[in-house]
């Protein structure tokens, strides 16, 4: 299933996930994958270029007018530049620890869009 975001906000916005990835962050990096910035304007759509076998994915976006979506999930830790890396496996650069909202997706092959609104 491939990651996808929609801006229905009022501002523009940047989006960070974190996403079941096995194959690439088994053991320390506790299976999930995490990635970030895609920077969306009021109105657009972007599909990421992350894909997720599991169906389960948790996001974390910020709204330039300090509007922000979060949840219990994570933390990622990173900075404000574009990241790929695992859950848990830190850099000594990270100045950010965000925590993700989960998103249940259908586990299908097509992709998942999630809408950011008010």
């Amino acid at each position: 299933m491939q990651i996808c975001f929609q801006n229905n906000y009022t501002a523009p916005l940047s989006v960070a996930v974190m996403f079941y990835d096995p194959d690439d962050c088994g053991g320390d990096g506790g299976n999930w994958g995490t990635a970030g910035w895609w920077n969306l304007t009021p109105g657009q759509s972007v599909a990421t270029n992350v894909f997720t076998s599991d169906g389960n994915f948790a996001f974390y976006a910020e709204a330039e007018d300090g509007a922000y979506w979060a949840g219990p999930y994570g933390p990622v830790d990173c900075v404000w530049q574009a990241f790929e890396g695992c859950q848990g496996i830190g850099n000594t650069n990270d100045t950010l620890s965000l925590g993700m909202r989960l998103v249940q997706g259908s586990g299908s092959s097509g992709p998942h869009t999630v809408i950011l609104e008010p």
